[in-house]
């Protein structure tokens, strides 16, 4: 997330991919309300893998001192920007990375959360709200209520009011479908079950997501979609587990009562896991779908083996 300051007045701005400096309130994203600054006096924009500054003012845009009139510049961490002839007008690259969706605080104007995989509040040890992608949507979950966020709508989270801001890079996804539906996922039992190993197989590398408790989840919504395929469901049916069976079975596997709290945070870990594993793991992220009362493991090819021997696949698309 590329950020610039206003060391004069303390202000902090998150770059949007389009981010307009001028005069004009109402279509600025940056208001700067001096005389001699045009309506729309700059525009400081993400092009392929680099953030330029073009002038588009009457009387020029200052870049490290000197002027770049109606042209585009590449920018540089640490340049300086003054867009006026008063000191105020003066802002700091403190960072170009890539443009990024974020929180502002309506409280503290300098209070940024930047979106980048999942993010519990207060914390990830007992969440209250989480917050993750699904679809290239950002979702927000509360005692397994899941809404969609709004561009510039305004949410109280952790007792604190944010604005949320979508600030997305649209990606090239004909090579990700490719990726996506040649490989599956393969489930590594040890004999009597009590190690479940993951690993996302595709063309040229193995993701592997280890040895986890949430694991257990994925397999028993694995081995619902192997049985709804053996019985010759179409996909859209296949795999669906109303929400109160899978916490019975977790229940009994677990050995103590688990509630739909214990799920939704195993699950967000399961979403924040693929999310973080690279080069790929983001792309399975939705591997896990819902709808109401029922989730299933939504991801068409997979293997499950016991022993090194596979004791159920599906790895043809099964209509």
């Amino acid at each position: 997330m590329a950020i610039i300051k206003n060391n004069k007045i303390g202000e902090i701005v998150c770059l949007n991919t389009q981010h307009t400096f001028g005069r004009n309130q109402n279509t600025a994203h940056t208001y700067i309300s001096q005389k001699d600054i045009s309506q729309s006096h700059a525009l400081i924009s993400w092009r392929g893998s680099n953030w330029y500054i073009q002038d588009h003012s009457r009387n020029g845009t200052m870049l490290n001192g000197e002027y770049i009139n109606n042209t585009a510049v590449k920018l540089t961490k640490g340049a300086k920007i003054q867009f006026g002839e008063s000191i105020s007008t003066l802002w700091e690259i403190i960072n170009l990375d890539p443009p990024s969706s974020y929180l502002k605080s309506l409280n503290d104007q300098n209070k940024i959360i930047e979106l980048t995989t999942g993010h519990a509040f207060p914390n990830e040890e007992e969440p209250e709200v989480l917050i993750y992608p699904e679809d290239a949507i950002w979702k927000l979950e509360r005692k397994g209520d899941i809404i969609d966020l709004v561009q510039n709508s305004t949410y109280t989270i952790d007792n604190e009011e944010y604005v949320f801001i979508e600030n997305q890079v649209l990606e090239d996804t004909m090579d990700n479908g490719y990726i996506v539906n040649n490989a599956y996922f393969q489930f590594v039992l040890s004999s009597d079950e009590e190690h479940i190993r993951i690993k996302i197989i595709t063309q040229n590398l193995e993701l592997d997501l280890g040895e986890r408790v949430h694991n257990y989840i994925l397999l028993a919504l694995a081995r619902k979609r192997l049985m709804d395929v053996e019985n010759g469901y179409v996909f859209g049916d296949q795999g669906w587990m109303a929400i109160d069976d899978l916490l019975n079975d977790m229940s009994k596997e677990f050995g103590k009562e688990l509630d739909a709290y214990y799920l939704n945070l195993k699950i967000y870990r399961i979403r924040k896991l693929l999310l973080e594993t690279k080069p790929y793991g983001y792309l399975f992220a939705n591997s896990v779908e819902r709808r109401y009362g029922e989730i299933r493991f939504a991801h068409r090819f997979f293997q499950i083996l016991k022993e090194e021997r596979c004791i159920g696949e599906v790895l043809a698309i099964a209509n």
